[in-house]
């Protein structure tokens, strides 16, 4: 199936939201003088496509303009509720449509669900923590880390549902997938919104959501040290990492010799050797 074929459902919908929707991160509804924008999940200057369907969604302009080119996962962490109206706006859309998305996208709403879960368990200081865990290479590890667990569940899955080992389709809905704004409290916990991002995946790999979040708990780190014996499926698939978009690991900087090639020290300009 081609590119634009399979985004077909996915551009019918992105064309209604933006006129008729609302902001995937404030819930402001579009004005017919004033449609919402088209917001790249993935930033354009770290490596998303402009025209790539798969990571746009549509978003005011003020909260595409302060974003800018900065990463989701900080943005949407800065103001939680931001997270509840981006599952809000993927629970409206149709099955296809949600199957046509990118991976990235649920890898990213997977990476900040984490960072939030652990920042809250510092209490009253969960601010402070977050915005410590999204400083430096911190970030791009969990987001890397969010990713491959990502793939990998969805390559296992694939394999368990070609040899028939269990039905298709959700066998039921975490959280309500249909109106899941109806409980702002529930909203508020992060186990309430880990089920409905499982929820959606379980829609997006059409398998029972039970064994979505098993599948996604049972995903090991990558392990330090010797590596353990494992089976051919479980090394296939950890050959099988996705790298992040806009993010190159620096190359060690070479040490300057404080002597020059002359083996002594060079001498300053003005004096005589």
């Amino acid at each position: 199936m081609r590119k634009h074929e399979r985004s077909g459902a996915l551009r019918r919908e992105l064309e209604h939201r933006i006129q008729n929707g609302k902001c995937v991160y404030c819930r402001a509804p579009a004005a017919p003088d004033r449609p919402l924008t088209r917001e790249h999940v993935i930033p354009r200057a770290r490596g998303g496509r402009r025209r790539d369907l798969r990571i746009i969604v549509p978003a005011c302009s003020r909260c595409n303009q302060r974003r800018g080119c900065q990463e989701i996962v900080p943005f949407l962490l800065a103001r939680p509720r931001r997270i509840s109206a981006f599952l809000d706006y993927f629970a409206t859309l149709s099955d296809e449509a949600v199957r046509d998305v990118d991976r990235r996208v649920f890898a990213e709403l997977y990476a900040a669900l984490g960072l939030l879960r652990e920042a809250v368990a510092h209490g009253a200081d969960w601010r402070v923590h977050a915005a410590y865990l999204c400083s430096g290479r911190r970030l791009h590890r969990r987001r890397y880390a969010a990713r491959r667990v990502i793939l990998a569940a969805e390559t296992r899955l694939e394999r368990v549902r070609e040899r028939g080992a269990h039905p298709e389709g959700p066998s039921c809905l975490l959280v309500g997938r249909r109106g899941a704004a109806g409980s702002r409290r529930a909203d508020r916990s992060c186990e309430a919104l880990l089920g409905r991002l499982v929820t959606l995946l379980s829609v997006v790999w059409g398998v029972p959501a039970e064994r979505v979040g098993d599948e996604l708990s049972r995903v090991p780190r990558r392990p330090r040290g010797p590596a353990p014996e494992c089976t051919e499926d479980e090394a296939e698939d950890d050959t099988r990492v996705v790298s992040l978009d806009g993010w190159r690991r620096r190359s060690p900087r070479r040490r300057r010799s404080r002597v020059d090639s002359r083996r002594g020290r060079g001498a300053r300009r003005g004096r005589a050797a």
